[in-house]
């Protein structure tokens, strides 16, 4: 399983990198713009640094890109990363709290991703830290929210999903259309992955409040029996975010599905 990190003026710092071990550094890819590539090369000699065709391309083009990319590399499985990742997992079975982890044992966490992953479950990933502290029981879930990390099994994904039906929130809709396609996904849920916005660069470069806003409420119309655009309130600043009906997606899309196998 091939790592694939998509970046955008993060030159300096490359926190996920900075975070897995060599092991995982060896097989990872980083993706940036071209008048990024050489500063990236040198942070680390065990990373290989490719540049996308387009300087401008936003994260939906990027990662449509990308899935291409493993496909004319002969890549099966590949595993998409946010540049800007911490991981840590529960401190035990009974303790709902979480530790850092890094080393030997997340790449242990990354393989069993790895093996999860193929024909049965073409989109596996961790789940987030926010909230997990409420889950009582943690472990595989399905299906399941997927961002940040989202491994998927290129010759299933590729023929069935369109990425460019949003521009935000695009990991949502690609675990959506599979999930309607009777595909499940798996989220691990004992370790889970926070993300470090102190960082400039990223989607900050383009992305504002009214067009998030503007994206939730196109997602919601593109599957008006799946998703729901909710108003909520950060810290005094009002933003539209999507609610997702995962297990009815599923539901439905399995059902659709052995109908087409029936006929």
């Amino acid at each position: 399983m091939r790592i694939i990190i998509p970046t955008h003026g993060r030159v300096n710092q490359q926190r996920t990198v900075s975070e897995l071990p060599r092991e995982l550094r060896s097989r990872t890819i980083l993706v940036c713009p071209q008048q990024e590539r050489r500063r990236l090369a040198c942070l680390d000699d065990d990373i290989e640094v490719v540049a996308q065709p387009d300087a401008n391309m936003r994260i939906a083009a990027k990662r449509a890109w990308i899935v291409q990319f493993g496909l004319d590399r002969g890549y099966e499985k590949i595993l998409m990363l946010d540049d800007d990742l911490v991981f840590a997992t529960r401190k035990s079975p009974d303790d709902t709290g979480l530790r850092p982890i890094r080393g030997k044992e997340l790449l242990r966490e990354f393989d069993r991703l790895e093996e999860k992953l193929g024909r049965e479950w073409p989109h596996v990933g961790f789940g987030a830290r926010q909230g997990n502290d409420k889950l009582e029981e943690v472990g595989w879930q399905s299906p399941g929210r997927m961002r940040c990390v989202l491994a998927y099994f290129l010759p299933i994904v590729a023929r069935e999903c369109k990425f460019d039906l949003v521009e935000l929130r695009q990991d949502y809709c690609i675990a959506l259309q599979l999930l309607l396609k009777g595909h499940p996904n798996a989220i691990w849920q004992t370790t889970v992955v926070d993300q470090k916005h102190d960082a400039p660069g990223g989607c900050s470069t383009w992305r504002t409040v009214e067009m998030s806003d503007d994206e939730a409420e196109k997602f919601a119309n593109l599957f008006p029996q799946y998703v729901s655009v909710v108003e909520r309130d950060y810290k005094g600043l009002p933003r539209k975010e999507v609610t997702v009906q995962w297990q009815k997606a599923l539901r439905d899309g399995q059902r659709n599905r052995g109908r087409l196998f029936v006929c």
